[in-house]
């Protein structure tokens, strides 16, 4: 008798062990609310933020070593009172409305931008494929960091990346432009959101008043190519506190701002943007 209370015993403390388990474990899986990240390739695998290979260590990757290396590496921090009012050329916007296209790559939400809008500045044109948003913001202005920050990224004649509109954004009355695109962003990697209907200009990203930061930089992601053009603008566009928490909540994308980078004695310019 007392041999079969003690299997029994230790049958029943088994069964509440593993009760306990699974309901710990459902438990912990309710509170991500999403599975692990999952990258689109090989490729994009082995960088991210805090997730993955975190962005101290980009440079120990193949191909990657301008993270490291690079002298002239985004973003930084942009203080009004060091800049140089050398007044360059301030860039001319040519925006049209593009279809709402969403991809989570994993990093960040892509909006991929319809052909046809671009930048003129210095006699040069620069076409307009992209913008996505980077939580906090990767760029900071007379030491204030800012809960989002989007890049419109332009493409010279051959296609690459060469110059980045940087834009800050605040707390404040919600953003009409992105009222629909906000409330259908992608939640996972790999996947795509074109929300019906849904169109969106650019020009609705940038600030009524277009003073601006310009700085030789980088790419902020991997593989930190320099060489782009970088227009920073000091005043923010405002974003309700709901279409920012809806991009903060979205799984293994907050954070996913670069640290700020040295200087590295390069030469802050600013001017009046028209």
């Amino acid at each position: 008798m007392s041999r079969f209370r003690a299997v029994s015993v230790r049958a029943l403390r088994g069964a509440l062990v593993s009760s306990v388990c699974l309901a710990s474990g459902a438990f912990a899986q309710d509170l991500r609310g999403t599975p692990a990240p999952v990258f689109l390739s090989g490729e994009d695998a082995h960088w991210g933020y805090s997730q993955t290979v975190s962005p101290q260590r980009w440079g120990e990757l193949p191909g990657n070593m301008l993270c490291s290396a690079g002298l002239d590496q985004s973003p930084i921090a942009l203080v009004t009172s060091e800049a140089d009012p050398s007044h360059p050329a301030a860039p001319s916007f040519h925006y049209g409305t593009s279809r709402v296209r969403m991809t989570n790559n994993g990093h960040t939400v892509q909006f991929t931008y319809d052909a046809g809008s671009y930048v003129e500045v210095g006699g040069n044109t620069y076409q307009l494929a992209q913008f996505h948003f980077h939580t906090p913001s990767e760029h900071t202005k007379d030491g204030v960091e800012y809960p989002l920050e989007v890049h419109l990224v332009h493409t010279d004649a051959t296609g690459t990346p060469a110059l980045v509109v940087g834009v800050l954004i605040k707390e404040g009355f919600v953003h009409p432009g992105l009222f629909t695109a906000f409330r259908h962003l992608p939640k996972h990697a790999g996947e795509h959101s074109q929300p019906t209907g849904a169109v969106i200009n650019a020009s609705s990203l940038l600030p009524l008043n277009k003073t601006f930061f310009k700085y030789a930089g980088s790419l902020t992601t991997p593989p930190c190519t320099e060489g782009l053009q970088w227009y920073v603008m000091k005043h923010p566009i405002e974003m309700s506190d709901a279409q920012i928490a809806a991009f903060q909540r979205l799984p293994y994308l907050n954070p996913n701002n670069r640290p700020l980078q040295p200087l590295n004695g390069r030469v802050i310019s600013t001017n009046h943007g028209h």
